[in-house]
């Protein structure tokens, strides 16, 4: 009777656990079938193969997920006959697997924006609970599919579950056994080794995918529950020690002084940061340009068309734009363990010279934390949402419209006391895209998804400038115009802003009405961490400071570009692009004859090079963020 029931109760535990390996692969195929334009390469075979790969993270996180209802169904003891017991076990069993399943269904929508499957990060917006429940309707709406397909999937395996339940009969229990606490430890042992992985060295982490898969495939491997659980340990980064303190500054100088360049000058400073301004739909995208105030004023303007944000979330990329921290983990800069460091922003520098700063978002105040990082960057002033305070303006998901918005901005300036420093992040060329109901008929709202919104912005931008040109502040200010980041959820048809330094391209415009130098385009690339120290030279900073990024006028220094998305990183330099899956393997490409990156080049000398000047730029910005250096008085290497 013992040896019947414990194989009873074991034969139910595999039928269960094999139930949900079976989910997990149907859920792998929708992802992949409504994904799939960015798995175009991926043939039937290879799909196959990674399937069968993927079996070994599916089994870590069913495991994983599992562990406690593994332990107590399987408990060698009589208290697993009784009935509330055996209640509360199915409820666990249903309950944590429906939740692991939520988030796989979710990230079938997610994805286009971030092109990797979603990590622990996911829990900092939903611990923001203005950001989280004013978006959940927005997303709702647009991922409707998402909630239908999760709740047949959940009804369908409660109703697996109940006939795996009624089928088999573990009922009849009796007392504890050496031979049944045996099978339990070997059981536990077991499972273990399953969560690892296997016996190998280290644990299988999100970074295993790379063993049997490139970059872009890895999320077909990965499962989602997998990713956020081996993603909630990696938080920190480690000292690296690649080369000397003495190799690294020959290369990286972070401490910048542009003090000989001349008397500085007290111009205004206004960055304009717009939300997901993707090269593409500009005039110098090569693509139709939804644009052409913007394209418009370039031609008055210092323009770097070979630009690149370092992030592809605007958390990560209004830190790069305002303090020249690049991306550097999982995290946000906000959300990660360095967030409180000692940073030399734009505004806490310029303050030193009589600046005023304010930051301007029409988003609902604390959205991404801005209001935070506001204040750490030394700005005095933040205005959000609620300073507003007319939602007669509000776009009913992620703040006020742009255009209002921009109005409110120039009569703000236009009240400020000068030399003045201020930042604005515009919000309406975001999903869901929505138009005012005034502009319901006009030309752009004929337009779909990312082009109404670039457009409707355009506008709203035009008469900002017609505003503030009448100010008396104009003629001496300087405008900084760019984006947070590329618009990752839209298909090029000739597939260079799909993949590659492509899905990280922005404009980057200098400006000053009065200042008839600043009127080029520059093909020298250009990244977001350069703004800071670019906006400094152009002034003459007359004090040293710390900097990751390089001024685009400094012709000694390395010009480069450095982005991150998960494990994937790339480094543009001497037009060769280096690509790395976190220094597991490196390719170098010939980026001015292979903007798509399909043809590694052998060269091993150019990729030994490339591979040291990517490891120097990682040594100092890892190394300088663990031991909180990122200020010229802190950083050792002076």
């Amino acid at each position: 009777m013992n040896s019947f029931t414990a194989s009873n109760i074991y034969k139910k535990v595999t039928l269960q656990f094999t139930l949900l390996l079976g989910i997990y692969q149907c859920i792998r195929l929708l992802f992949f079938c409504i994904n799939h334009v960015y798995f175009k390469t991926i043939n039937a075979e290879q799909y196959i193969n990674l399937m069968i790969h993927s079996l070994r993270f599916d089994l870590s996180a069913v495991f994983l997920i599992n562990s406690l209802y593994l332990i107590l169904i399987l408990l060698p003891s009589q208290v697993v006959n009784l009935v509330w017991y055996k209640r509360v076990l199915n409820v666990l069993f249903i309950f944590t697997n429906s939740v692991a399943f939520l988030f796989d269904l979710a990230d079938i929508g997610y994805y286009p924006y971030i092109r990797k499957r979603m990590t622990a990060e996911v829990f900092h917006l939903i611990g923001k609970k203005s950001d989280f429940l004013d978006l959940l309707p927005t997303y709702l709406r647009e991922f409707w599919f998402v909630p239908i397909t999760a709740v047949c999937f959940i009804a369908g395996f409660v109703y697996l579950n109940q006939k795996i339940r009624l089928a088999v009969s573990d009922g009849g229990q009796n007392e504890f056994s050496i031979r049944k606490g045996l099978l339990y430890l070997l059981t536990i042992i077991f499972s273990v080794i399953v969560i690892r992985g296997g016996l190998q060295l280290k644990p299988i982490m999100n970074i295993s995918a790379l063993l049997v898969a490139s970059n872009d495939q890895t999320p077909l491997v990965l499962n989602t529950p997998f990713s956020i659980l081996h993603s909630l340990s990696e938080n920190k980064l480690e000292h690296l020690k690649y080369y000397s303190e003495k190799e690294m500054l020959v290369y990286c100088k972070p401490v910048k002084n542009y003090s000989s360049g001349g008397q500085f000058r007290n111009n205004n400073v206004v960055l304009i940061i717009l939300e997901s301004f993707g090269r593409q739909y500009t005039g110098i995208g090569g693509r139709v340009s939804y644009t052409p105030f913007l394209d418009s004023l370039m031609g008055k303007s210092l323009v770097f068309t070979n630009a690149f944000a370092n992030a592809h979330r605007s958390a990560d990329g209004i830190p790069a734009v305002l303090a020249g921290i690049p991306v550097f983990m999982e995290d946000s800069y906000m959300n990660s363990p360095y967030s409180n460091n000692t940073i030399e922003a734009l505004p806490m520098l310029l303050k030193r010279n009589g600046y005023r700063s304010s930051f301007f978002h029409g988003g609902t105040n604390g959205t991404m934390s801005f209001d935070i990082f506001s204040k750490s960057a030394g700005f005095e002033r933040y205005v959000g949402r609620t300073q507003y305070n007319n939602d007669k303006d509000y776009d009913g998901a992620w703040g006020i419209w742009d255009e209002p918005f921009l109005q409110y901005y120039a009569k703000e300036l236009g009240e400020e006391k000068q030399p003045f420093i201020s930042a604005v992040f515009t919000l309406s060329s975001h999903e869901p895209f929505r138009l005012p109901e005034k502009y319901r008929n006009s030309d752009f709202s004929k337009l779909n998804g990312i082009y109404k919104g670039i457009s409707y912005t355009d506008m709203a931008l035009r008469k900002f400038f017609q505003r503030v040109s009448k100010q008396s502040w104009y003629q001496n200010t300087l405008f900084v115009i760019t984006a947070d980041h590329n618009f990752l959820a839209n298909n090029d048809t000739a597939d260079f802003y799909n993949r590659g330094m492509g899905l990280y391209a922005v404009p980057v415009i200098m400006y000053n009405p009065s200042d008839s130098s600043l009127r080029s385009f520059v093909k020298q690339p250009m990244q977001q961490i350069d703004i800071m120290p670019t906006i400094l030279d152009y002034l003459h900073y007359p004090s040293s400071f710390f900097a990751y990024g390089n001024s685009a006028f400094d012709s000694l220094a390395p010009h480069f570009a450095y982005t991150q998305m998960g494990e994937h990183q790339q480094m543009l330099q001497d037009n060769r692009v280096l690509v790395t899956d976190n220094q597991k393997t490196f390719k170098l490409f010939d980026y001015a004859n292979d903007s798509l990156l399909n043809h590694p080049l052998l060269n091993d000398s150019l990729l030994q090079k490339s591979k040291k000047d990517f490891r120097l730029f990682k040594q100092l910005l890892q190394n300088t963020l663990i031991e909180n250096t990122q200020t010229e008085k802190t950083f050792k290497g002076n």
